[in-house]
């Protein structure tokens, strides 16, 4: 409904719809050799995400319900979910253009995109809700289910954006079509449901045109994890069996005086051993036992302790390192020390950070996407662009160092008459 909406406010303004458009574009280029068909053949053996298993479970369902039941109940992979979308979840912010890329903020505009914000999340018991909410579930199912999809909504009237509904990733299926072109929709329960294309968002993480689906951050550790977590049910049973330290007291039956009858002699070995007992059972942290040479005094337990507790440690890491190498962080990232150089964690960070800004890039065309919908529909002729703030900064000081040795490079060259000054400029712009 909303999209003829657009349509009509198009035609009013005396512009050419976007289907217009599309048609004088096909006729300019249909005599350059292009066609609007692809000659090319896509196999449907790719449709990989299409299998289904004994008992009717889909592949894809399955691995999305497996990754959620490894995020939540494995602590490493817990950690590098939540890193990750607390990373990319970073504030956002925006700023309006008009057609010529002039900037046409106002108190108008801004009270436009702001309630947009407030009122976008699904959930409307989340009171904190708004861009906020929705960006963290926007990443973590982005990051856990490698894909991201869900509906964008308007109000009964048209006049604006209602909300953005998310669809759970595992009910979503894809079709390979003859032409070669991908078909998605959505099952439930059976039935399948056809998504509207032109208010329908599916973002697939490192998706591709032959596996459009996405692939989640967890893709690759699961048989890691299970790894993990077997040599954590074994360090547990053997710790277990082989125990703590103990005190083991030795206590050596008194000599049989002479004339002394079995049953007296019986008697008093077993007060005696008794009395050690009594002892031990009331000596104080700060005590000492004090004995006759006959009661000995011993530990039990493991004999080489540190050393079994060396190698559990040792193999354990190794594991957790293949964890965080399936998941693209560093273990430092998930609260591992393994002594990492200042250095090396910040290339590390560094490197993170890169990672970041391209899947935010996705996430900043997604708000774009929603709020020139919601410009659109109230009449507004202008182009959003969205950002991410970066809230942590790495290697700061270095950075203005070289700067500043850059700056005072380009200004010798200049005094000595190596360049001249439009060049010094041009030089000091493209360092930026």
């Amino acid at each position: 409904m909303f999209w003829n909406l657009l349509r009509l406010t198009s035609r009013i303004r005396g512009r050419k719809t976007g289907v217009e458009v599309a048609h004088d574009h096909l006729a300019r280029v249909s005599n350059c050799g292009f066609q609007a068909k692809p000659k090319s053949r896509r196999s449907a053996e790719s449709g990989q995400c299409l299998a289904v298993f004994q008992g009717g479970i889909d592949r894809n369902e399955m691995s999305v319900k497996l990754y959620r039941f490894l995020r939540d109940n494995i602590p490493a992979l817990n950690a590098a979910i939540w890193t990750w979308v607390k990373m990319a979840a970073s504030p956002a912010k925006y700023a309006v253009f008009d057609s010529k890329g002039r900037d046409i903020r106002s108190e108008d505009i801004c009270a436009v995109v702001d309630n947009l914000s407030r009122r976008l999340y699904d959930n409307r018991y989340q009171k904190f809700g708004g861009n906020d909410a929705l960006l963290a579930e926007f990443f973590n199912t982005l990051f856990t289910t490698g894909s991201v999809c869900g509906e964008l909504l308007v109000d009964p009237h048209g006049g604006g954006v209602d909300r953005f509904y998310f669809i759970d990733p595992a009910s979503i299926k894809f079709k390979l079509e003859p032409s070669g072109e991908w078909k998605m929709f959505q099952q439930v329960e059976g039935r399948r449901i056809s998504l509207s294309e032109p208010s329908t968002y599916y973002f697939g993480l490192d998706a591709n045109s032959v596996e459009p689906w996405g692939k989640s951050l967890l893709s690759a550790v699961p048989f890691v994890a299970r790894v993990e977590q077997a040599l954590l049910s074994d360090m547990n049973k053997s710790m277990h069996n082989a125990g703590y330290h103990r005190i083991h007291v030795k206590v050596k039956p008194p000599d049989r005086m002479p004339g002394e009858d079995q049953n007296a002699y019986v008697d008093r070995a077993n007060e005696y051993f008794d009395d050690t007992v009594r002892m031990i059972d009331n000596i104080a942290p700060d005590d000492n036992p004090v004995t006759w040479n006959d009661v000995e005094i011993e530990y039990i337990g493991p004999a080489s302790k540190i050393s079994s507790s060396s190698s559990w440690y040792v193999n354990h890491k190794a594991v957790v390192e293949d964890i965080c190498v399936g998941t693209h962080l560093a273990p430092f990232m998930l609260g591992y020390s393994y002594g990492s150089t200042q250095t090396w964690a910040e290339f590390n960070f560094e490197l993170l950070q890169r990672q970041l800004r391209m899947i935010q890039t996705a996430a900043a065309r997604f708000l774009s996407w929603i709020t020139e919908v919601e410009f659109a529909l109230k009449g507004i002729d202008a182009k959003c662009r969205w950002s991410f703030e970066e809230s942590v900064k790495v290697g700061v000081l270095e950075k203005r160092k070289a700067e500043s040795v850059h700056v005072d490079s380009v200004l010798k060259k200049l005094e000595a008459g190596i360049i001249d000054l439009e060049s010094a400029k041009r030089e000091l712009v493209s360092d930026v």
